[in-house]
């Protein structure tokens, strides 16, 4: 079932960054904080600056398996221009916020963390560290090439650090920050971060959902399928969940449970990637 181990490690890993919602509106106010290793700059930058931020965008465009569409680029261009051109925050905050939407449509992440990143270095508060945070962690969730992946987790991490030495209760930025350790040569560090999360709030559905994500990739199905049915009994309707439950009771060779559970998937879902999924698991088991 490796095939399917794939597909449902990514839904998996998908999780917290689709439910992860950032505080709406702008904030005026700055500080003088920046994330390590960013560079602290005035928001207009100099022509060096931009033709930098320029390249570098370009090259991490370059690395997607789909290139954006010539509409894509069109699109993309006309708002680098935009944001190249807009003489405050607020215009800039705007202009980045079509941009990012733009990339995540394609499905270009990093592009979009990118550009995130520079204008949180640019205007250092909570709300832009979020962003940054976020689509850098999003852009690890997707990477298909490891190294690529590694330092998209990074990325994250410096802003995920940043939002939490303001806001240290904030328990979904330490779950995902916790994730981006997952693949590095400390993945204890995550697995304390997620522990320390469940001692807090023992039923935070995020931290045991990657707990479950952690046990898989583990070969520790057994503990995968506790806290799958963990969080299908505070959630029933979490059909990511259901499918990791019966991706580990195909592991376990409890193959009639594992039916059962996905072709609940298939019945009440309504999102077609957790059906693709269901069904193809389903497939690989009746070759087995």
């Amino acid at each position: 079932m490796k095939k399917s181990y794939v597909i449902i490690l990514i839904i998996g890993l998908g999780l917290t960054a689709l439910i992860f919602q950032l505080p709406k509106g702008n904030v005026s106010n700055t500080t003088s904080n920046t994330p390590a290793g960013g560079a602290n700059r005035d928001a207009k930058g100099d022509d060096h600056q931009d033709e930098h931020t320029e390249k570098s965008a370009t090259k991490s465009e370059e690395t997607h398996a789909a290139p954006l569409t010539k509409a894509q680029q069109a699109a993309v261009s006309k708002l680098k221009s935009e944001l190249s051109q807009a003489k405050t925050e607020v215009a800039k905050s705007s202009v980045l916020d079509k941009l990012i939407n733009t990339f995540v449509g394609a499905n270009h992440y990093d592009s979009a963390a990118y550009f995130a990143g520079q204008f949180a270095d640019q205007h250092p508060v909570l709300n832009n560290f979020l962003r940054a945070g976020q689509l850098y962690f999003e852009a690890q969730t997707y990477a298909l090439n490891p190294t690529k992946g590694k330092a998209m987790g990074e990325k994250a991490r410096v802003y995920f650090e940043q939002v939490l030495s303001k806001d240290p209760s904030n328990l979904l930025v330490k779950t995902n920050l916790a994730m981006t350790y997952v693949d590095t040569p400390t993945p204890m560090k995550g697995i304390t971060l997620l522990r320390e999360v469940i001692e807090q709030e023992p039923t935070f559905v995020p931290a045991l959902f990657n707990l479950g994500i952690l046990s898989i990739k583990s070969n520790q199905f057994g503990k995968g399928q506790e806290r799958f049915t963990q969080i299908l009994k505070l959630e029933p309707t979490n059909y990511k969940a259901a499918l990791n439950l019966g991706f580990c009771l195909a592991q376990l060779d409890k193959l009639d449970e594992a039916k059962k559970v996905l072709r609940m998937v298939l019945d009440k879902s309504k999102d077609p990637e957790e059906t693709k999924a269901a069904q193809e698991l389903l497939a690989e088991m009746q070759k087995h």
